[in-house]
């Protein structure tokens, strides 16, 4: 068997125990430069060395407990942040679901193969299950692009949300890299 789809699936994982969980409406993620977690209609923004930030679906942005005053184009800009970022949970549900299935599948095939003393039956149903899973995280990884364009253009309105910009270019190449590095493997 192919063992170089298990790092994708490890990815996915832990949203797919969020969806089973049936708790989805608060995920968090975490990086060296800070965490974002969201939670309900808001998402939380924490960098080492600042005060929270929080901004809301309505695009409301608390900063230290306190509203930073925002003309209307910067509350579209925070409400853009809010929906890009509830669309990287949204794309994380669908790869954990992805790879949760993908492992349900390859158990069932294990079963098959022992009965037909096939093993490429196992091969065939991984490989085919993890192009679901590396489409899925290639659309997680979109969606990081987005969260960090959505993020870089509410820094440079609001000065105030400059420290809590956690998503760099580099996380968003590092992530497709990872796709394509794994894309390349399986073929």
């Amino acid at each position: 068997m192919n063992h170089r789809v298990s790092p994708l699936i490890g990815a996915a994982l832990l949203p797919a125990l969020a969806a089973l969980c049936g708790c989805t409406n608060h995920i968090s993620t975490s990086n060296r430069r800070g965490t974002f977690a969201i939670k309900g209609t808001a998402v939380r923004i924490t960098v080492p060395g600042e005060s929270n930030a929080y901004v809301h679906a309505s695009g409301r942005l608390i900063i230290a407990r306190r509203a930073v005053a925002l003309t209307p184009s910067e509350q579209t800009l925070a409400q853009q942040y809010y929906q890009h970022a509830r669309g990287i949970s949204a794309a994380g549900v669908a790869a954990g679901e992805a790879g949760g299935q993908l492992g349900v599948d390859v158990v069932g095939s294990l079963f098959s193969a022992l009965w037909q003393d096939n093993s490429s039956v196992i091969e065939r149903t991984a490989h085919q299950g993890s192009a679901k899973v590396r489409s899925d995280v290639r659309a997680l990884c979109e969606q990081m692009a987005q969260l960090a364009a959505a993020q870089n253009a509410l820094a440079a309105a609001v000065v105030a949300f400059a420290p809590y910009r956690i998503v760099h270019r580099s996380d968003v190449a590092r992530c497709m890299r990872g796709t394509l590095r794994h894309a390349d493997a399986n073929r």
